[in-house]
């Protein structure tokens, strides 16, 4: 068959609109940031019941991927008690009692229960054509567990683990990334810290969290761009300096510049909403506000 210039022309605009439309369903915002949800957003929420929600959100919002949070994958009994609003000072005895029996229990269930578990709600994300691309867990204290936790990574389909590592663990968890080779998103707790941590191994690289930054008094946008060559993704919050979340755009995150300057720099990385103030734990209308504000910072 012959086809004229006129013709292939219009065939070429017809499959580059088609595949600006395919990005755009996807999350895409340009040709390396994407954006996607993590599912802290909707942290109120355990265990199986909060899937079907996430998911909602995720195909009315067109976001194809989340970072899942580990107590929406792990059984309801095992889900941390959330600080009240509002509340301060440090646990009592009998709170730091029932976090080490939960802690125990846990750790029985990860190296026990079957991997099919986790192969089952990694096919309900890709039967609605969702993916889970990072697991943000909660690290365990002994190899075996920790040794789990990579297993359980990938049998969600995900491709990075998140983690807070304490410095006393991060041989442990290099040696577990070199071995699964995968790679682990650093949760930051201390800059100096994770300095050292980022040279254990080379599968370790930043999660960082511009709204947990601004709290610490550190300014999000110079970390990100002091920072931008080891990053496996962003989490997307707003917060005052030296304070606490607050919605999307009333806060000093600098949540517009950062992401102007991953998409300047041209960085292959997906940005997760995390939006966590008060009210936002199981409201699917507040997740929807902070997408919406995302989006518009970068139209």
């Amino acid at each position: 068959m012959n086809f004229s210039r006129r013709h292939f022309c219009k065939c070429a605009s017809a499959a580059a609109a088609s595949l600006a439309y395919s990005r755009r369903s996807f999350g895409f915002v340009n040709n390396n940031l994407k954006l996607g949800l993590n599912t802290y957003s909707l942290r109120a929420l355990s265990g199986d019941a909060a899937i079907p929600t996430i998911i909602q959100v995720m195909k009315e919002t067109n976001l194809r991927d989340c970072q899942i949070v580990f107590w929406h994958v792990e059984p309801a009994q095992f889900t941390p008690v959330l600080p009240v609003a509002g509340q301060s000072g440090p646990p009592t005895q009998q709170q730091l009692e029932q976090r080490k029996a939960l802690a125990a229990a846990r750790s029985g269930w990860r190296v026990s229960v079957p991997i099919t578990y986790f192969e089952k709600i990694r096919s309900r994300f890709e039967a609605e054509g969702l993916r889970i691309k990072s697991y943000s867990a909660s690290l365990g204290s002994t190899e075996a567990e920790v040794d789990r936790l990579f297993l359980m990574t990938k049998a969600l389909g995900a491709e990075t683990i998140i983690l807070r590592v304490p410095e006393t663990l991060t041989k442990m968890v290099a040696t577990a990334a070199d071995r699964h080779q995968m790679i682990v998103g650093l949760q930051i707790s201390d800059v100096k810290t994770m300095e050292l941590q980022l040279a254990a191994s080379s599968y370790f690289r930043l999660d960082p969290d511009i709204g947990d930054l601004t709290k610490a008094n550190i300014n999000a946008l110079e970390f990100i761009e002091g920072n931008y060559k080891t990053l496996a993704s962003l989490d997307l919050k707003d917060a005052t300096l030296g304070g606490g979340s607050v919605p999307f755009g009333e806060g000093q995150s600098r949540m517009k510049e950062v992401l102007q300057l991953v998409q300047e720099k041209q960085i292959p990385i997906t940005a997760y909403i995390d939006c966590d103030y008060p009210g936002t734990g199981q409201s699917t209308e507040e997740v929807k506000k902070c997408i919406s504000y995302v989006r518009s910072c970068l139209a």
